[in-house]
């Protein structure tokens, strides 16, 4: 009986030291899919006013210098432009300007919590 509890104790710790550095694995490639994937859902996301042109490519190219700070391993570059990116869709939110309805497609409050889960994969890096 000893014999059975002792395998069965070394096997789980065996899977757990196996499959942790899976679960948590992150790569450069992984996380500039999301950005590809956030960038996607932002040239979607309608934003009006004036100036919602420039407020779009003003989005895309915060997206677009994260994803470069990447390619360069500047992750904490990167991370600052993503905070740029969610601090410019929060102030579209608070003036709204930018879609808060979850029936008419993506919204502001889905590209901040994509930003932040790509943020969350670079602290992982």
């Amino acid at each position: 009986m000893m014999k059975k509890i002792s395998f069965a104790a070394i096997f789980f710790a065996l899977s757990l030291f196996v499959a942790a550095p899976l679960a948590h694995a992150t790569t450069v490639t992984e996380v500039q899919a999301m950005i590809a994937s956030l960038r996607t859902r932002t040239e979607s996301v309608a934003i009006t006013g004036k100036s919602a042109d420039k407020d779009l490519n003003g989005l895309l190219g915060k997206l677009n210098e994260a994803n470069l700070k990447l390619d360069q391993a500047k992750f904490c570059d990167s991370i600052a432009k993503l905070n740029d990116f969610k601090a410019k869709v929060n102030a579209l939110i608070a003036a709204g300007r930018i879609n808060q309805d979850p029936a008419a497609g993506t919204t502001g409050q889905e590209l901040v919590a994509d930003a932040d889960a790509i943020i969350a994969a670079l602290n992982e890096l």
